[in-house]
């Protein structure tokens, strides 16, 4: 019993270490070159589908691939037309893997997985280990299927496992939420599948459980992913929303034909499986292909107008347009000199976003999707630059490296402005308290605008202005916290926590600006 459950719960895991070292090794192989020949194949919809079929047959989780598109489209990279269609070939792709697992193929993932270790471990090989770790991964997902599906076998030899079948009264309805929730927790239609065609080929359960499981699985999917992405706003939300709400109904049409089937007779899914010379566990592997890829023609031709549905349901956002690089573009790489000018002013407009921080303080609003377009802009501009470093070793040194800095600078600010913003949002029982927090707003926020100012003006009285506002605060914020430690009534613990947090942040901010301000300003070796 023991070896069953080690078997079924090992094969889940190597399922689940394989995919995650295949999604992070593949992260490293995709550069911005990739990603911008992505962008010009997914223009056409059937290259999108095509694209969407490989991403999904490498993550198997449709999941994994929706927040993947999210990302993706949250960059600009590609149009949500072309997002939708990445997402139906990814139902497509998503399927490969249990069609593959039905057949034995348990030593040639053996093979791939020798290979691939002894290859991750070599020094001789370093260059090429992330494509290694990667196949390392692959041959590990499917390996780890391959013992979930031979570790299933056993179990229909436990008495107490048929019982509990049998117990169950073989009941559709509960096979399929059993499929939906396993689903849900291990966010992989895939794998609970493919356990659920073993079940069903030593006889543990029905032909018609397996295949209410198997719908069950496309449910839990969409469940999970409206659960993840009730965070999203905008554009990240059309795919994910898309996703759920094109998968629902599919999945309720298919369960009222399979109904019809068993007590009317009509002819559906399960006839159209058994009219195939396959191994049962083929036909069942077929009718989960033939799931996801029947509505792919319908949905691709009617992709236009469903385009326009998903746009007008859910509006882009403010930060869909923060997330988008304004000035770095495809052929940046090709002059090294415009690439340097267009990373300034790109680092230029990142400074700019820092007091919409202060704006959604005032209005107690949540600053996170902010934030995190912020940081998408700043990774987005950070592998920029080290593609320069491959693109033009010798050229442009100095300037990236000073741009390079200046990127570590905007980073280390970001986290400072959102810790301090996010802090001046908690409200507090203290009417004092909050007019100090208020003061800080517009007090770090009327800097911030006057260095924008004189981004603005060029004008060397506005920079010097900028230059005398961002001295040293250490000894004021030293004051305040003494004073606010000391006040009586003594402040709760919460309203202390965030002095400590408010006063250290305001240390580090203007230290920061200080930095920024000699680096941003065009006359100060003049000043020096």
């Amino acid at each position: 019993m023991v070896e069953i459950f080690g078997g079924i719960v090992g094969g889940f895991g190597l399922f689940f270490v394989g995919m995650w070292l295949l999604t992070e090794n593949l992260k490293r192989l995709a550069s911005r070159r990739l990603r911008q020949t992505a962008r010009r194949w997914t223009a056409n919809r059937f290259n999108a589908v095509m694209w969407g079929t490989v991403a999904g047959g490498i993550s198997q989780s449709m999941t994994a691939l929706t927040f993947v598109v999210v990302s993706i489209l949250r960059s600009g990279l590609i149009t949500t037309q072309g997002a939708i269609a990445m997402i139906l070939g990814g139902w497509i792709g998503t399927t490969t893997l249990v069609i593959i697992v039905t057949f034995d193929l348990k030593a040639v993932s053996l093979y791939l997985l020798g290979i691939a270790g002894a290859v991750v471990v070599s020094e001789r090989w370093r260059r090429y280990r992330p494509i290694a770790a990667s196949l390392l991964g692959g041959s590990m997902l499917f390996f780890g299927l391959f013992l979930l599906k031979e570790s299933a076998a056993p179990l229909a030899e436990e008495p107490w496992f048929r019982d509990m079948v049998v117990q169950s009264g073989g009941s559709l309805a509960l096979t399929f939420l059993v499929g939906a929730v396993l689903t849900a927790i291990v966010q992989s239609s895939s794998a609970v599948s493919v356990f659920g065609i073993s079940l069903a080929t030593v006889g543990i359960t029905s032909v018609d459980q397996t295949i209410m499981l198997i719908y069950g699985t496309f449910l839990g999917s969409s469940l999970i992913v409206y659960l993840l992405s009730s965070g999203l706003t905008g554009r990240s939300r059309q795919i994910a929303m898309f996703t759920v709400f094109a998968n629902i109904p599919i999945c309720a049409l298919v369960v009222l034909l399979f109904y019809a089937e068993l007590y009317f007779g009509i002819p559906s899914m399960k006839a159209a499986i058994s009219a195939f010379d396959f191994e049962l566990a083929q036909q069942l592997a077929l009718l989960f292909f033939l799931y996801a890829v029947a509505p792919v023609p319908i949905v691709l031709a009617l992709l236009t107008p469903t385009t326009g549905i998903v746009e007008k349901l859910w509006p882009a956002s403010q930060t869909d347009e923060v997330a988008r690089l304004h000035f770095i573009h495809d052929h940046a790489t090709v002059d090294i000199d415009s690439s340097l000018v267009l990373i300034d002013l790109e680092q230029e407009r990142v400074f700019r976003l820092f007091s919409r921080y202060f704006e959604g303080a005032r209005r107690h609003e949540d600053i996170a999707p902010l934030r995190d377009a912020v940081g998408s802009v700043l990774a987005d501009i950070r592998k920029f630059l080290a593609e320069l470093q491959v693109d033009h070793p010798r050229q442009g040194v100095e300037i990236r490296n000073s741009l390079m800095n200046r990127l570590k600078l905007l980073t280390w600010l970001e986290d400072a402005v959102g810790v301090l913003c996010e802090t001046l949002i908690e409200r507090s029982n203290r009417q004092e308290f909050e007019s100090f927090k208020t003061s800080v707003c517009e007090g770090v926020d009327s800097v911030f605008l006057c260095m924008i100012d004189a981004m603005d003006s060029d004008d060397v009285q506005s920079w010097n202005l900028v230059s005398q506002l961002t001295g040293d605060r250490r000894s004021l914020m030293r004051r305040l916290r003494l004073q606010y430690m000391e006040t009586s009534p003594p402040l709760e613990r919460p309203d202390l926590i965030n002095v400590l947090l408010i006063t250290n942040a305001v240390e580090e901010i203007f230290f920061l600006i200080s930095k920024l301000e000699v680096d941003f300003n065009p006359h100060a070796d003049h000043e020096a």
